[in-house]
Protein backbone atom coordinates (compact mmCIF):
# COMPACT_ATOMS: atom_id res chain seq x y z
CA UNK A 1 0.00 0.00 0.00
CA UNK A 2 1.54 3.03 -1.09
CA UNK A 3 0.35 6.90 -0.25
CA UNK A 4 0.32 9.14 -3.01
CA UNK A 5 1.24 12.45 -2.18
CA UNK A 6 0.11 13.83 -5.87
CA UNK A 7 -3.29 15.76 -5.89
CA UNK A 8 -5.78 14.91 -8.66
CA UNK A 9 -9.07 15.87 -9.34
CA UNK A 10 -11.99 13.54 -10.88
CA UNK A 11 -15.32 15.05 -11.34
CA UNK A 12 -18.53 13.69 -13.07
CA UNK A 13 -20.25 16.16 -14.99
CA UNK A 14 -23.13 15.83 -13.93
CA UNK A 15 -26.38 16.58 -11.28
CA UNK A 16 -27.31 15.14 -7.75
CA UNK A 17 -29.48 16.22 -4.66
CA UNK A 18 -29.75 16.55 -0.88
CA UNK A 19 -28.29 13.74 0.98
CA UNK A 20 -27.28 13.58 4.03
CA UNK A 21 -23.78 12.13 5.07
CA UNK A 22 -22.97 9.17 6.78
CA UNK A 23 -19.62 7.90 7.25
CA UNK A 24 -18.91 4.24 8.56
CA UNK A 25 -16.54 3.52 11.31
CA UNK A 26 -14.28 0.74 10.10
CA UNK A 27 -15.56 0.04 7.11
CA UNK A 28 -12.39 -0.25 5.12
CA UNK A 29 -11.54 -2.94 7.89
CA UNK A 30 -14.26 -4.73 7.87
CA UNK A 31 -14.88 -5.46 4.07
CA UNK A 32 -10.87 -5.57 3.54
CA UNK A 33 -11.29 -8.71 6.00
CA UNK A 34 -14.36 -10.42 4.26
CA UNK A 35 -13.94 -13.00 1.85
CA UNK A 36 -16.49 -11.34 -0.60
CA UNK A 37 -18.82 -14.44 -1.11
CA UNK A 38 -22.18 -12.54 -1.73
CA UNK A 39 -23.83 -9.58 -2.63
CA UNK A 40 -25.19 -9.71 0.87
CA UNK A 41 -22.27 -10.00 3.19
CA UNK A 42 -20.35 -6.76 1.05
CA UNK A 43 -23.72 -5.06 2.01
CA UNK A 44 -24.21 -5.47 5.33
CA UNK A 45 -20.41 -5.02 5.96
CA UNK A 46 -20.48 -1.31 4.06
CA UNK A 47 -24.39 -0.14 4.86
CA UNK A 48 -25.04 2.97 4.32
CA UNK A 49 -27.77 4.64 6.43
CA UNK A 50 -29.72 7.99 6.19
CA UNK A 51 -28.49 9.14 3.17
CA UNK A 52 -31.17 9.56 0.51
CA UNK A 53 -31.07 7.29 -2.99
CA UNK A 54 -27.18 6.34 -2.14
CA UNK A 55 -27.84 3.06 -0.17
CA UNK A 56 -30.40 1.94 -3.31
CA UNK A 57 -27.66 3.00 -6.05
CA UNK A 58 -25.52 0.77 -3.48
CA UNK A 59 -27.50 -1.81 -3.84
CA UNK A 60 -28.15 -2.03 -7.32
CA UNK A 61 -24.19 -1.42 -8.27
CA UNK A 62 -22.97 -4.47 -5.90
CA UNK A 63 -26.18 -6.67 -7.60
CA UNK A 64 -24.61 -5.71 -10.83
CA UNK A 65 -21.18 -6.45 -10.15
CA UNK A 66 -21.96 -9.68 -8.68
CA UNK A 67 -22.92 -11.35 -11.37
CA UNK A 68 -21.37 -12.68 -15.15
CA UNK A 69 -22.67 -9.70 -17.35
CA UNK A 70 -20.69 -7.92 -19.76
CA UNK A 71 -20.32 -4.36 -16.98
CA UNK A 72 -19.80 -7.05 -14.38
CA UNK A 73 -16.65 -8.55 -16.41
CA UNK A 74 -15.57 -5.13 -17.99
CA UNK A 75 -14.89 -4.58 -14.03
CA UNK A 76 -12.54 -7.42 -13.96
CA UNK A 77 -12.49 -9.37 -11.11
CA UNK A 78 -15.70 -9.41 -8.80
CA UNK A 79 -15.17 -10.14 -5.67
CA UNK A 80 -12.44 -6.52 -5.39
CA UNK A 81 -15.03 -4.11 -7.76
CA UNK A 82 -18.04 -4.76 -5.32
CA UNK A 83 -15.55 -4.33 -2.38
CA UNK A 84 -14.08 -1.37 -3.46
CA UNK A 85 -17.75 0.70 -4.41
CA UNK A 86 -19.09 -0.06 -0.88
CA UNK A 87 -15.45 1.29 0.53
CA UNK A 88 -16.29 4.61 -1.53
CA UNK A 89 -19.46 4.76 -0.75
CA UNK A 90 -18.41 5.39 2.82
CA UNK A 91 -16.12 8.18 2.23
CA UNK A 92 -18.98 9.97 0.55
CA UNK A 93 -20.15 13.68 1.93
CA UNK A 94 -22.34 15.86 0.75
CA UNK A 95 -21.79 19.67 -0.01
CA UNK A 96 -22.69 22.23 -2.78
CA UNK A 97 -20.30 22.75 -5.42
CA UNK A 98 -21.33 25.38 -8.08
CA UNK A 99 -21.17 23.19 -11.12
CA UNK A 100 -24.29 22.01 -11.54
CA UNK A 101 -22.69 19.59 -14.40
CA UNK A 102 -20.68 17.34 -11.59
CA UNK A 103 -22.70 14.70 -9.55
CA UNK A 104 -19.69 13.31 -7.42
CA UNK A 105 -16.69 14.55 -6.70
CA UNK A 106 -13.55 12.89 -5.79
CA UNK A 107 -10.02 14.55 -5.01
CA UNK A 108 -7.03 15.19 -3.22
CA UNK A 109 -4.32 12.13 -2.03
CA UNK A 110 -5.38 9.21 -2.82
CA UNK A 111 -4.27 5.30 -1.00
CA UNK A 112 -2.59 2.63 -3.63
CA UNK A 113 -3.64 -0.84 -2.70
CA UNK A 114 -1.69 -3.52 -4.72
CA UNK A 115 -2.68 -6.62 -6.10
CA UNK A 116 -2.89 -9.85 -3.51
CA UNK A 117 -4.24 -13.03 -3.37
CA UNK A 118 -7.68 -12.10 -2.28
CA UNK A 119 -8.02 -8.74 -4.45
CA UNK A 120 -6.79 -6.74 -7.63
CA UNK A 121 -5.33 -3.26 -7.18
CA UNK A 122 -7.40 -0.29 -6.48
CA UNK A 123 -7.43 3.06 -4.81
CA UNK A 124 -9.29 5.83 -2.71
CA UNK A 125 -9.04 8.82 -2.66
CA UNK A 126 -9.25 11.05 0.90
CA UNK A 127 -11.80 13.35 -0.39
CA UNK A 128 -15.51 12.05 -2.12
CA UNK A 129 -18.17 14.67 -2.77
CA UNK A 130 -21.92 14.14 -4.03
CA UNK A 131 -22.53 17.35 -5.50
CA UNK A 132 -26.13 18.98 -3.55
CA UNK A 133 -26.99 20.67 -7.08
CA UNK A 134 -25.40 17.80 -9.06
CA UNK A 135 -27.47 15.03 -10.82
CA UNK A 136 -27.16 12.36 -8.28
CA UNK A 137 -29.82 13.59 -6.48
CA UNK A 138 -31.22 17.38 -8.16
CA UNK A 139 -33.16 17.42 -11.80
CA UNK A 140 -33.76 20.76 -13.18
CA UNK A 141 -37.80 21.76 -12.11
CA UNK A 142 -38.05 25.74 -12.31
CA UNK A 143 -36.71 27.81 -15.23
CA UNK A 144 -34.79 29.91 -12.51
CA UNK A 145 -32.58 26.31 -11.45
CA UNK A 146 -29.47 25.72 -12.81
CA UNK A 147 -29.26 23.38 -15.56
CA UNK A 148 -29.16 19.97 -15.14
CA UNK A 149 -27.77 17.50 -17.68
CA UNK A 150 -28.57 13.99 -18.36
CA UNK A 151 -26.57 11.22 -17.03
CA UNK A 152 -25.22 9.22 -20.37
CA UNK A 153 -29.00 8.39 -21.86
CA UNK A 154 -30.66 8.58 -18.58
CA UNK A 155 -32.54 11.59 -16.64
CA UNK A 156 -30.49 13.00 -13.83
CA UNK A 157 -31.81 12.37 -10.64
CA UNK A 158 -33.34 8.98 -11.04
CA UNK A 159 -32.33 5.71 -10.02
CA UNK A 160 -30.28 4.63 -13.42
CA UNK A 161 -28.81 7.77 -13.44
CA UNK A 162 -27.37 6.86 -9.43
CA UNK A 163 -25.78 3.80 -10.73
CA UNK A 164 -24.45 4.89 -13.77
CA UNK A 165 -22.87 7.89 -11.84
CA UNK A 166 -21.38 5.31 -9.13
CA UNK A 167 -19.87 2.64 -11.97
CA UNK A 168 -18.31 5.40 -13.58
CA UNK A 169 -16.37 6.82 -10.25
CA UNK A 170 -15.70 3.14 -9.52
CA UNK A 171 -13.90 2.55 -12.79
CA UNK A 172 -11.36 5.76 -11.97
CA UNK A 173 -10.46 3.14 -8.88
CA UNK A 174 -9.85 -0.47 -10.16
CA UNK A 175 -6.78 -1.47 -12.48
CA UNK A 176 -7.35 -3.38 -16.14
CA UNK A 177 -5.66 -5.89 -17.15
CA UNK A 178 -3.58 -3.77 -19.20
CA UNK A 179 -2.62 -1.85 -15.65
CA UNK A 180 -4.38 1.31 -16.18
CA UNK A 181 -7.17 2.77 -14.77
CA UNK A 182 -10.55 1.61 -16.47
CA UNK A 183 -10.79 5.26 -17.07
CA UNK A 184 -8.41 7.80 -17.34
CA UNK A 185 -8.67 10.82 -14.57
CA UNK A 186 -11.37 13.33 -15.71
CA UNK A 187 -11.42 16.38 -13.24
CA UNK A 188 -11.84 19.81 -14.95
CA UNK A 189 -12.86 18.38 -18.15
CA UNK A 190 -16.40 17.69 -19.24
CA UNK A 191 -15.54 16.29 -22.56
CA UNK A 192 -13.90 13.37 -20.95
CA UNK A 193 -15.98 12.86 -18.48
CA UNK A 194 -19.01 12.37 -20.74
CA UNK A 195 -16.75 10.09 -22.69
CA UNK A 196 -16.22 7.89 -19.91
CA UNK A 197 -18.96 7.95 -19.08
CA UNK A 198 -20.64 6.88 -22.52
CA UNK A 199 -18.11 3.74 -21.85
CA UNK A 200 -19.31 2.53 -18.93
CA UNK A 201 -22.69 2.76 -20.21
CA UNK A 202 -21.88 1.01 -23.26
CA UNK A 203 -20.80 -1.76 -20.90
CA UNK A 204 -23.72 -1.67 -17.87
CA UNK A 205 -26.99 -0.33 -19.96
CA UNK A 206 -28.75 -3.20 -19.94
CA UNK A 207 -27.68 -4.00 -16.15
CA UNK A 208 -28.88 -0.97 -15.75
CA UNK A 209 -32.25 -1.17 -16.68
CA UNK A 210 -32.93 -4.57 -15.70
CA UNK A 211 -31.84 -3.23 -11.84
CA UNK A 212 -34.17 -0.36 -12.38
Amino acid sequence: MRRHKCVLLIAFFITAEIITPSLLANAQQRIANSTAASKRSILSAARVTSVAHLDQALQDGISILSDNNPCSRFFGETDTAAEVLALMTSRFEVRLLRDSRVGIEMSGTFTYFGQTEKHGAYRLFDAATINTRGPFLKAKVFPAEPNVPPVGGFRPNTREARVLMLLHELAHLVKGQDGNWLVPDDGDDPALSKHNTELIESQCRGQILSVS
